[in-house]
């Protein structure tokens, strides 16, 4: 038998930032079913002040955002998280298809903008392909 140092997996902090319960939870599952080699703590938050409170308090490795949601937008919550961390990856998911937003979230530095209803395995190719870009130390050495 292995030591378990050798056979723990990096753990990666995954934030759900979506009004739509519903979302959260399929997303939540989703995480559970990824095989890129982590295991996944994710965590969740209902609005935008929710999500900006739980990104300072646990320090995710990834965020998916919702672009539509009471009283914070989404732009409003990847503000206040870029002034968190600049290089920490987001990934917005929305059911809006407005360009503009689009382009605005996009100069936010943003790694993807995803329609909803999205696909699952483009979804797992980008949440693979936003981690392997950021290869943060600090994140690969949590077990």
């Amino acid at each position: 038998m292995l030591p378990m140092a050798l056979t723990s997996k990096p753990k990666i902090r995954v934030l759900i930032v979506d009004d739509e319960e519903t979302i959260r939870q399929v997303l939540s599952e989703f995480f559970k079913t990824f095989n890129h080699g982590y295991n996944y703590v994710v965590e969740s938050a209902a609005n935008g002040a929710e999500g900006v409170m739980l990104a300072l308090r646990s320090s995710p490795d990834l965020v998916l955002l919702d672009m539509r949601m009471p009283m914070m937008d989404g732009l409003q919550v990847l503000k206040q998280l870029r002034a968190i961390n600049l290089t920490m990856p987001v990934l917005v998911i929305t059911a809006s298809r407005d360009s503009k937003v689009a382009a605005e979230v996009l100069n936010q530095g943003v790694f993807a903008f995803i329609p909803k209803p999205f696909d699952f395995g483009q979804l797992d190719h980008l949440v693979a392909l936003a981690l392997a870009t950021v290869r943060r130390p600090a994140a690969m050495s949590r077990v």
